[in-house]
């Protein structure tokens, strides 16, 4: 996972504008979602959808759950996290390791810093992974194969850009 946000960071480096890392999050944790609760069990959007034209109380939404994926925690997004707490929602933040300390400080500055799950996205993602595999080598291996590929479904489904699919060249049979 490390690995798939520094290339999509040095992408995004080398074609200012473009937001490969925030995709990459989004259906990650979208691709995530899907291996744990059964594609189909939640509504997916591309990337750029943004959430408030469209009615949604975050990116994902499962049961009383709003998950919110970002590469930059921003004000805007712990009121919106205000606004799911005041709809009877449960805030969940998942963002890079260096926007961890950003979200909780901001949400510690509007009063909401102990009502608000902050996940960086490695372990949130690679817990599962583990979770998933079973803790055996060859079961985290299927797990992350079944990841990419989930995700790369995603991609083809609600992208329009196929250069964010993950490729995978030294995958075990």
């Amino acid at each position: 996972i490390r690995d798939l946000v520094k290339q999509a960071e040095d992408r995004r480096r080398a074609s200012p504008g473009v937001q490969y890392t925030g995709a990459l999050l989004q259906h990650l944790i979208g691709a995530k979602l899907d291996c744990v609760l059964g594609a189909g069990s939640i509504k997916h959007n591309g990337f750029s959808t943004a959430d408030a034209p469209t009615g949604r109380a975050g990116d994902f939404l499962i049961a009383d759950i709003a998950i919110h994926v970002t590469t930059t925690p921003s004000e805007a997004l712990l009121a919106k996290c205000g606004d799911n707490l005041n709809e009877g929602l449960r805030p969940i933040i998942v963002t890079l390791a260096r926007g961890v300390p950003v979200a909780e400080g901001l949400a510690e500055n509007v009063g909401l810093g102990e009502r608000i799950d902050i996940f960086e996205i490695e372990q949130f993602v690679a817990a599962n992974l583990y979770e998933l595999g079973r803790f055996a080598t060859d079961g985290h291996r299927a797990a992350t194969a079944t990841l990419i590929d989930r995700y790369n479904a995603l991609v083809e489904e609600f992208e329009t850009d196929p250069s964010l699919a993950i490729e995978i060249t030294n995958r075990a049979k």
